[in-house]
């Protein structure tokens, strides 16, 4: 018997649109889509997040104005009512994916873990 595990994994995508977590991520996502401020400030809070991991693996220090800029960003993320949702929604979401990465990819972790031993 040949296994494709592609098609398992197609189908684990199409369950997991079925989950609360996918669902209320997808909400929130569309919200923000809705509404031009909501979809504006996330896109540069987005920027913003790739250039702060830009320069941390880089091993770089933000300039005193990026860091203003930055903190003032997240302020307003903070304050943005469709944004915390998403952010809220995005956790759950990625707490049920890791938990899933963590069952597939549990047979190697316990081979691993014999090495150890």
């Amino acid at each position: 018997m040949t296994v494709n595990i592609y098609d398992n994994a197609n189908e684990m995508a199409n369950v997991l649109k079925e989950t609360q977590q996918y669902t209320a991520w997808q909400e929130a996502f569309d919200a923000i889509q809705n509404d031009e401020e909501a979809k504006s400030l996330f896109g540069h809070f987005q920027a913003v997040q790739s250039a702060v991991q830009q320069m941390m693996q880089m091993q770089q220090q933000p300039s005193p104005e990026q860091e203003k800029e930055w903190d003032a960003i997240a302020a307003d993320v903070q304050k943005n009512d469709l944004i915390t949702v998403l952010l809220t929604a995005e956790q759950a979401l990625n707490t049920i994916l890791t938990e899933v990465n963590d069952i597939v990819t549990k047979p190697v972790a316990e081979a691993y873990a014999k090495l150890r031993q």
